[in-house]
């Protein structure tokens, strides 16, 4: 087992940052230490002198290996290269979703779901398993627990939104009652499907069906009524709630005032939001498919204001979103973007973006002076951590923590690009981004697993673990 010091950088935790040397010890951090502090004989001495030492990345929302739910196609990523990519962009933990295909129950989807990452995955993970519209019919919550309780899957996904997929109100608040019950974190994805489902009509009826159309169906107002909606309930049943990637200012808003009012709930914005808009695909033709995601990336002023609600503590976590699907199919099998042929409803949803998280929330966050390094600390990887269930194993440079650690250099620049990035998509919508601080080196429990953006030989199939999460709600 190997014994390393790492000398001369600067510790970043979400409250502070101090300059010290952090001693690892097989795969976990044995001390952090003041600068020059002695150390085993045997442990090598690494210079990061000049550097900042951040608690490996935590993407609480990806979609790899991801099959809509048509059945239709999957997306580009699998666990490996998805997995190669989070660990060149400086993640070294993702927390993944299990949806039960028709006919499947839901355990027994994770536990097929969990074997395929474990055999492919490149950085430690876990998983939120998908509540189907059909739960309220059968034993599904009753699995459910049990796989909270036996194998940590400590939070659960409710959409609000996409037929087929959409729960009732009355799954809702029984969802939440069985996740409280056993301490599962219900999550949201709030949008009015109702309401979208009409606006999609609409414009289908009108010939209005081009990939930049997809904004249209998915107005604002329908992702305010739906976080209203599911605040309201989580209140009912109280229980705590995560409202997965917040898109419109509106709805931040309305987190804000309902947290202030006593709610307890959470939200999560993601990269695309903050630093792409409406604006930038609005002209682009085929090419707009590359942005349609759900929410949508809206217009450049609603991008302005969402940036209040990540500065002022409103957006608690920056997650992706990263569902990859490539702009052109090569492999007939497996369409991808390009199948919905200028119909944005036939379109699959989805950005990718998990290698770039960190450096454009650096980027535009830190570098413009929008957020401080340490709030880009908490909410890469510090709130991550203690939302779900992984404090103190991971989201913090602190003996006895997992040694996840990112050596970044705040200096050095780089320009993002599809030509560049290890996702199998064959577009970014960060294209051309030039950005100033990068991770030059990626440790995960001790392994170094990247360096300068590319993946070493200790990056190899299979050597993420899955993670078990236990989270103190109640």
């Amino acid at each position: 087992m190997d014994t390393f010091i790492l000398r001369g950088g600067t510790v970043v935790s979400s409250e502070g940052r101090v300059r010290a040397d952090v001693l690892v010890e097989a795969t976990r951090i044995s001390a952090v230490l003041a600068p020059g502090a002695s150390v085993p004989t045997d442990a090598r001495t690494i210079d990061v002198t000049g550097k900042y030492l951040l608690p490996g990345g935590i993407d609480t929302h990806t979609h790899l290996e991801h099959r809509v739910a048509s059945g239709a196609t999957r997306t580009a990523d699998d666990f490996f290269s998805g997995t190669i990519a989070a660990a060149c962009g400086g993640t070294t933990t993702i927390v993944d979703f299990v949806r039960a295909p028709a006919g499947v129950a839901i355990d027994d989807a994770f536990h097929a779901r969990r074997a395929a990452a474990e055999a492919s995955c490149v950085v430690d993970f876990g998983f939120h398993p998908i509540v189907p519209a059909t739960a309220g019919e059968d034993d599904t919550f009753d699995r459910l627990t049990r796989l909270t309780r036996e194998h940590g899957a400590a939070s659960w996904k409710f959409f609000m939104a996409y037929p087929g997929s959409m729960v009732s109100d009355d799954v809702l608040i029984r969802g939440f009652r069985a996740a409280r019950d056993c301490g599962a974190l219900p999550m949201v994805h709030a949008e009015n499907g109702h309401m979208i489902a009409d606006a999609v009509k609409r414009l289908t009826d009108a010939g209005r069906t081009a990939e930049h159309e997809h904004l249209h169906a998915h107005p604002a107002d329908a992702e305010v009524e739906a976080v209203q909606r599911a605040i309201t309930l989580a209140e009912h049943v109280d229980t705590p709630l995560f409202i997965v990637h917040v898109s419109a200012a509106e709805a931040a808003r309305v987190v804000r005032a309902r947290r202030d009012a006593g709610a307890d709930v959470r939200a999560e914005t993601c990269p695309q939001y903050l630093t792409t808009a409406y604006e930038d695909y609005a002209d682009a033709g085929a090419r707009a498919a590359g942005y349609i995601c759900s929410p949508p990336i809206r217009e450049q002023a609603n991008r302005d204001d969402l940036w209040a609600a990540v500065s002022n503590g409103t957006i608690d976590t920056i997650g992706t979103d990263h569902a990859a699907f490539a702009l052109h199919t090569t492999d007939p099998a497996m369409p991808q973007k390009d199948i919905g042929n200028g119909v944005f409803s036939a379109t699959p949803n989805g950005v990718p973006g998990v290698e770039e998280r960190l450096m454009v929330m650096y980027s535009a966050g830190v570098g413009t002076g929008r957020i401080s390094l340490e709030r880009f600390v908490e909410l890469t990887a510090t709130a991550p951590a203690r939302t779900f269930g992984l404090l103190p194993r991971k989201g913090a440079i602190v003996a006895g923590a997992d040694a996840d650690i990112v050596i970044w250099d705040p200096e050095a620049e780089r320009i993002l690009s599809a030509k560049t990035h290890h996702s199998l998509a064959d577009y970014s919508v960060y294209e051309g981004m030039a950005v100033r601080g990068v991770p030059v080196a990626v440790y995960a429990r001790g392994e170094l697993i990247a360096v300068e953006g590319e993946p070493t030989e200790a990056a190899v199939r299979g050597r993420g673990t899955y993670l078990a999460r236990t989270l103190p709600l109640h």
